[in-house]
């Protein structure tokens, strides 16, 4: 009869972000937090409210997406002249204006980056659910690190509501639907982000590695 081995406790290796001191322990329990002892900055705020309003968000997200980019945000028209603006026409309206690489920061800020995001989250959030995708999660967890602050919603909303002011007195200015999308598309990515517990992934994949370690 073989001993059973009992499943060792799961310690956190983690980097202060602030003064890169290396700390290990137990993460934060619900309700408290971990402060940095060398620089009392807050590493980790324990909750418990797990993935699945990250996942609601991420699908609202997606959903709000496809009206924010397809349909137009703003009408404007001057006498008999009138053109509707989209979020992909002024994309192309800088890309035939011979602003090449401008162009393409407001496609990836705008467009491609608050996409890969929602994408991102739904995939660590249900991903983390299944072994076979261990390795993949953890390179998504990094991949999401490095993409979260380029999408820049709040930056093109600034504009637009720029443009309301400055061209309203100029001519006729409507909002449309698609404005309305956009908006609330802004305000879902960053409450998915705020929602978003990243060592609730992490302790996941630990939890499984562990238990891989004591069948063995």
């Amino acid at each position: 009869m073989e001993p059973v081995r009992s499943v060792e406790p799961i310690y956190w290796q983690r980097a202060c972000h602030e003064c890169d001191l290396l700390l290990s322990g137990d993460p934060a329990p619900p309700g408290r937090a971990l402060v940095c002892p060398r620089c009392h900055c807050t590493l980790q705020r324990g909750t418990n409210r797990g993935i699945y309003p990250t996942i609601a968000l991420s699908l609202t997200g997606l959903l709000l997406f496809v009206p924010s980019a397809s349909l137009p945000l703003l009408t404007f028209s001057l006498f008999s002249l009138g053109a509707e603006n989209t979020l992909l026409n002024g994309v192309d309206a800088l890309y035939q204006g011979g602003f090449m690489w401008l162009s393409a920061l407001v496609l990836f800020c705008s467009v491609l980056a608050p996409l890969a995001k929602f994408l991102l989250l739904l995939f660590l959030c249900c991903g983390s659910a299944w072994g076979l995708l261990d390795r993949p999660v953890a390179n998504a967890v990094r991949w999401y690190q490095h993409i979260k602050d380029w999408g820049m919603l709040d930056v093109y909303m600034l504009g637009l509501l720029v443009a309301l002011v400055k061209l309203r007195d100029l001519g006729q200015l409507e909002v449309e639907p698609g404005l309305y999308c956009f908006g609330a598309m802004m305000l879902v990515a960053n409450l998915a982000s705020l929602s978003f517990d990243q060592n609730a992934i992490w302790q996941r994949l630990a939890q499984r590695r562990a238990a891989r370690g004591a069948g063995r």
